[in-house]
């Protein structure tokens, strides 16, 4: 258990967080129950539990830096909810989920609000072109970071711990039956992240708040079909050429623009935190 713990806490120190009992349960690679976490957390030195959050003891937080990183994730959420709320509307849109820092509940000042996007068969980058229109368009859009757009029909995902608990943090908006499918098809979250489930979902209010006149053309079937071919291969061509990343996918069943190895960066951090404790 004592390993499991400094596991999970380590992957939060190195995003400068600090979990809740139930956080570190929900995070935990270990089957077992909240109360047998709560036991284990107290007994060992090297975690700490300061305003009702656990961390490790070498990675104490910033109280104030850590508070205004809550206000500005509730108020970046708050910014991209119209944005969003049209994006949720279109029927080309299977599933929306918010991941990352906000996810999360903390984002830096500039941080951006990254979403997952499940999008109808055939429709990815179509979809892909109206979050980017929102992203630059739209009011408050600025912070929309559709880093991952997976097409219904391929909802693969390569298996990491770190992808099992960046899962196990996403807050559906719209299709929580698309994101059960998602789950269902890596079942090895299930597997690192026992004690993992599906968040509860949270509503978008909307505000009013219309789509690009081009939207209308992309959604007749035939000329549709033709915009998602024109704007499926320009893309994945200019995508591609332009990575400097391992971890980018641009197929046309998938984009992922993770252009930063943000991952392999998080899993290399760990490491070194992990041996200093």
């Amino acid at each position: 258990m004592r390993e499991a713990l400094i596991e999970v806490l380590t992957w939060a120190a190195v995003f400068e967080h600090t979990l809740s009992t139930e956080e570190v349960h929900r995070y935990l690679s270990v089957n077992t129950d909240i109360n047998e976490v709560k036991l284990a957390l107290s007994s060992f030195p090297e975690i700490i539990f300061s305003d009702g959050m656990w961390h490790l003891k070498i990675a104490p937080p910033n109280s104030i830096i850590l508070n205004q990183r809550r206000l500005n994730s509730k108020k970046h959420l708050n910014e991209v909810k119209g944005a969003l709320a049209i994006l949720c509307r279109s029927s080309a849109v299977e599933g929306v989920a918010i991941t990352g820092s906000v996810a999360a509940g903390v984002n830096d000042d500039q941080g951006d609000v990254d979403i997952l996007i499940i999008a109808k068969a055939g429709h990815l980058w179509r979809v892909r072109a109206l979050a980017i229109h929102l992203q630059h368009q739209h009011q408050g859009g600025m912070r929309i970071c559709p880093n991952m757009v997976l097409d219904q029909r391929n909802l693969e995902l390569r298996p990491s711990k770190y992808a099992a608990r960046e899962m196990a943090m996403m807050i559906p908006i719209k299709g929580r039956h698309s994101f059960k499918s998602l789950l269902d098809e890596n079942p090895w979250w299930k597997e690192m992240l026992p004690n993992a489930k599906l968040r509860t979902s949270h509503e978008i209010e909307f505000e009013g708040g219309k789509v690009p006149w081009w939207w209308y053309i992309m959604r007749f079937p035939i000329a549709g079909a033709l915009a998602e071919r024109w704007e499926s291969k320009r893309r994945i061509q200019e995508l591609t050429q332009g990575s400097k990343s391992e971890e980018t996918v641009y197929e046309l069943t998938r984009c992922l623009g993770h252009e930063h190895a943000h991952r392999t960066r998080i899993e290399n951090r760990i490491q070194e935190l992990g041996k200093e404790v």
